[in-house]
């Protein structure tokens, strides 16, 4: 069996050989790289106005660190919702039996990163 270890206190990750980590499906890909950028350095924001504000607000460290969890938080539960519609209920025995059909929740993102492509191309 194979586990993947993340120390977050030290902020490292251990991936044993073979496996491949998936990548988050690219309009939520899109948007965490944008939220984080915004929030990790908030003057690029400014770079293209012609006359920029002459202070940039910057949060303080506990700030910065409720920011960036709730980008974080906000992203866990974009990737997850739905999930209870994968859920799969067997009444058959006298306590029922709750399982999850993985395959259900896959076909559900991969609608999503479609939907995402087809309201993202363009017209040649």
């Amino acid at each position: 069996m194979d586990v993947i270890v993340a120390d977050l206190d030290e902020g490292w990750v251990r991936v044993p050989d073979g496996v491949s980590i998936p990548t988050l499906p690219p309009l939520l890909w899109t948007q965490m790289k944008e939220l984080l950028s915004n929030v990790l350095q908030p003057e690029l924001n400014f770079y293209d106005y012609a006359f920029p504000p002459l202070v940039v607000k910057t949060s303080s460290p506990f700030q910065l660190d409720k920011e960036i969890r709730a980008i974080f938080l906000r992203m866990f539960a974009h990737l997850l919702q739905g999930y209870r519609s994968c859920l799969v209920i067997i009444r058959i025995h006298p306590k029922p039996v709750i399982t999850f059909d993985n395959v259900s929740l896959t076909i559900q993102l991969n609608e999503q990163i479609f939907v995402y492509n087809l309201s993202t191309s363009r017209d040649s």
